[in-house]
């Protein structure tokens, strides 16, 4: 049995869970998210608790996966996640305004990143802002859209970074001597 699907899946008791059709709805303070489950997994839903299981070892990859979108899901709608962005250059700066981000990162013109429903954001500083969002993948792929716009060059580690994101220098190269 996969070591993370062989425990329960602990739901606090403000956190309402419902299964049909092999879509489970989870519902909490912070929003709402739907997990489609797929076949060959069975979700029971006990009070307080999830278990989830399969059907042969066949689907085990599934199950472990199935798991963590669960698991995710109950974080997510009760607690939310957040993830700092950091713009690192010289005179480069971002703004927040609501639902859109302003970036001045280097270019000719101002890049305006719209956030989409379920994410928002707030400014620490002219170089930092925080993202949170109960949906744990849409938050990590408006990250990815947000560093896309400014890749980090391996030089000088100029760009947009996510806080904590490991990052290794290269060397600049030198006259051969």
């Amino acid at each position: 049995m996969s070591r993370k699907a062989s425990k329960p899946i602990i739901v606090a008791g403000s956190i309402n869970l419902e299964s049909k059709d092999n879509v489970v709805k989870i519902k909490g303070p912070k929003g709402e998210l739907s997990i489609k489950v797929l076949e060959g997994i069975e979700v029971k839903i006990e009070p307080g608790l999830v278990h989830v299981n399969r059907k042969d070892d066949s689907y085990k990859p599934i199950q472990g996966l199935i798991w963590s979108l669960l698991n995710n899901a109950v974080t997510g709608v009760s607690e939310g996640f957040s993830k700092t962005l950091m713009v690192v250059g010289k005179g480069w700066r971002s703004t927040v305004k609501g639902d859109n981000i302003n970036l001045q990162v280097g270019y000719s013109h101002p890049v305006d990143v719209k956030l989409p429903q379920g994410v928002t954001a707030t400014q620490k500083n002219p170089g930092q802002f925080t993202l949170y969002s109960h949906d744990k993948q849409l938050l990590g792929q408006v990250c990815a859209n947000i560093q896309a716009i400014r890749p980090v060059e391996p030089y000088k580690l100029k760009g947009i970074r996510i806080e904590g994101q490991y990052l290794r220098q290269k060397v600049r190269k030198t006259a051969g001597v």
